[in-house]
């Protein structure tokens, strides 16, 4: 009697953590088939949504998106505007890419989504003394780069702007109608409410998650060009599984809210960074120089001005190996698949807890099953043992242990194999510098 109900609580959590691994396999949102004529289904809504939308808020002359686009993971997208962002950068490193295959898949995904022929490729020379490093100083390099850019476009509207008024002036002598002619005051009620000008910056370890929507980019461009949001950064692809980080829901459904420790570090796969937080990221930079992986100077710099769409339409590729830590990469291609992150990020959006209290919830829950099927497996081998012969299904016992097994051992490897924080050295010293 004991024995059937052992078997009868394990056979119902094992249901539930069952269904909860499918769930994490499934995307609510955009279920991945395989299948073209279901995928052309799901994606024919959002190409109506995106035509409805342009013909009641779009201009005549904005592009929106012209022709749809199939990419190698059997999604059709929609080419979208993205214009909000005034240059894109791809880095690369070729000495650790031979043939070019990361590049190669990297420009693919970036041709589906339009953004090929915008991007300007950076390419690096991996730091092998210290890849945290290089990762840092590319990041910083493609910064540096931006604001040059960003000032040599304000440098030529100035001009313009110097001409216009010279030809007004001329204009005027000539006894030419002035009124037509915009003056400074005029131009600069104008240009008061202009865009904050951004970049976004991709790796070419990047995956198209499937999440790519027309009312995402556009919650994208009004929250970054919009100076009242105080958005620094906003990601279009982060790390869901590291420490202190909470997700919380913002007026936007398309946006949320990302807070995190300072060594909590959610990646720089797909981010779009406003001209003052990269001036922010060079001065600091410039005081201290490289003593801390580049999230962690994020993390810092911006600790409640970051922000992500919601769901991001990229992430880091489960199956691309790192450059920084590939010590994590078994664990990378299982933990990054794209239905998988898409959920995670899905839990900690709807729930609002912390990534370290979920973490304890998981394992107390995982403990409890584990420890309740592994009851009902000793009780049967007893009962067997005695009688010859079990009253229950077994099965439904050995399949939760496994499965809790499995969850508690990738929990357990993510703990030893997670890179270290920074020491703490390196924050006194830079305390040391400031005082001196």
């Amino acid at each position: 009697m004991r024995s059937s109900k052992i078997v009868h609580v394990s056979f119902i959590i094992t249901t539930f953590n069952i269904s909860y691994t499918l769930a994490f396999a499934i995307n609510k949102r955009h279920v991945i088939v395989s299948s073209k004529a279901s995928t052309i289904k799901r994606f024919s809504s959002v190409l109506e949504d995106v035509d409805l939308r342009t013909s009641q808020q779009a201009p005549s002359n904005t592009k929106i998106h012209d022709k749809e686009t199939k990419n190698d993971n059997s999604y059709i997208v929609p080419k979208c505007d993205w214009s909000f962002v005034d240059k894109t950068y791809l880095i690369t490193c070729p000495n650790a890419d031979p043939g070019s295959v990361r590049l190669n898949k990297a420009k693919q995904i970036l041709q589906s989504v339009g953004l090929l022929d915008r991007v300007e490729i950076k390419e690096f020379q991996t730091d092998d003394e210290d890849r945290i490093r290089g990762c840092y100083t590319s990041h910083i390099s493609v910064m540096k780069d931006a604001l040059q850019y960003i000032k040599s476009l304000d440098s030529n509207q100035n001009q313009s702007q110097k001409g216009d008024d010279w030809f007004g002036s001329l204009f005027s002598l000539i006894g030419g109608n002035v009124s037509k002619i915009p003056s400074n005051t005029d131009r600069q009620s104008l240009t008061e409410g202009k865009k904050t000008k951004s970049i976004l910056v991709l790796e070419d370890n990047l995956e198209f998650s499937g999440n790519l929507e027309y009312g995402t980019l556009q919650a994208v461009a009004e929250y970054i060009t919009n100076n009242e949001k105080g958005a620094d950064m906003i990601h279009l692809s982060y790390i869901p599984y590291v420490p202190n980080l909470i997700v919380k829901q913002t007026e936007n459904e398309r946006i949320v809210s990302l807070t995190t420790g300072q060594s909590s570090a959610l990646g720089t796969t797909a981010y779009v960074i406003t001209e003052e937080a990269m001036e922010k990221i060079i001065q600091e930079d410039a005081k201290y120089g490289f003593r801390a992986p580049i999230p962690d100077i994020m993390a810092e710099q911006f600790p409640d001005s970051r922000y992500s769409a919601y769901p991001t339409p990229f992430l880091r590729a489960p199956k691309t190996k790192s450059l920084v830590n590939p010590q994590l990469d078994s664990l990378r291609e299982i933990l990054f698949q794209p239905a998988v992150v898409s959920q995670v990020q899905n839990v900690l959006a709807m729930t609002g807890l912390s990534t370290n209290s979920l973490l304890f919830i998981t394992v107390a829950v995982l403990l409890c099953t584990g420890g309740i099927g592994t009851m009902g497996v000793i009780d049967a081998v007893n009962q067997y043992m005695s009688n010859g012969s079990y009253d229950g299904n077994i099965m439904f016992l050995l399949i939760n242990v496994v499965f809790t097994t499995f969850s508690l051992g990738i929990l357990v490897q993510g703990a030893a194999l997670a890179p270290k924080p920074p020491q703490e050295a390196e924050d006194k010293d830079k305390t040391a510098q400031v005082i001196a």
